[in-house]
């Protein structure tokens, strides 16, 4: 089944360069050329995935992305966010789209071949998902954006549903820190450490009980099941 993306970029001709692009490649792709557009779209028909303009003028990025976290299943996208960047934003600009919900960022004018591997990859890292993971009175499904607790819906996002996920599936091991940043933000990159404290730190608010996930000092986290 061929995959539906959404390109959301309000100049024209960067717009249908990249959907030419990805229509070459064996896509079904659409342009909206506004955030609000891009939002309107998504609540007819939501897409496989969305290449989305940093900086347009009605709305920039974490404001779309904030709108989609508003209308998905508890709080997540639904589907991938690649956000596509000028030069000029820093990784500080990359670290507030992924922590509202990105998946990825592309630098307009990258090579055409690392575009459509970034785009492949996102959704094969969809489809292949882990499968749920039941965990006592716990339960994870990251795929379908759902986690409960003794009947009791989680509030997460993606990335620290995918996170409780990861350290549900190795429960009772240590889990390091590089290998979570790597699995669940795509990057070792270590700006995004902040990011994984907040994810841990919505995880046990969420949980209710601190003890669920233990803290190894210097190396990680490691969950433990509750009675």
């Amino acid at each position: 089944m061929t995959a539906k993306l959404l390109v959301v970029d309000d100049e024209p001709r960067m717009a249908e360069l990249t959907a030419d692009l990805l229509r070459r490649a064996g896509y079904s792709v659409e342009v909206a050329r506004s955030g609000s557009e891009a939002l309107e779209r998504v609540r007819v028909a939501s897409p496989d995935l969305m290449l989305l303009d940093y900086e347009m003028p009605d709305m920039e990025a974490p404001e779309v992305l904030d709108s989609l976290r508003a209308g998905g299943r508890g709080g997540r996208i639904p589907f991938p966010v690649i956000i596509l960047t000028g030069a000029r934003h820093s990784p500080g600009d990359q670290v507030v789209g992924l922590e509202r919900g990105a998946s990825d960022f592309v630098v307009k004018g990258t090579d055409r071949q690392v575009v459509l591997a970034r785009v492949h990859s996102a959704l094969r890292e969809r489809a292949s998902a882990p499968a749920a993971v039941t965990r006592g009175g716990l339960q994870v499904d990251a795929s379908r954006g759902f986690a409960q607790l003794d009947g009791r819906p989680l509030k997460l996002e993606r990335r620290p549903l995918m996170m409780l996920q990861l350290l549900a599936n190795r429960s009772g091991e240590v889990v390091s820190r590089s290998e979570l940043l790597e699995a669940v933000w795509g990057s070792s990159y270590r700006g995004f450490e902040h990011s994984l404290e907040q994810a841990v730190h919505r995880i046990r608010r969420e949980l209710r009980e601190p003890g669920w996930i233990e803290t190894i000092r210097g190396i990680g986290y490691r969950l433990t099941v509750r009675p």
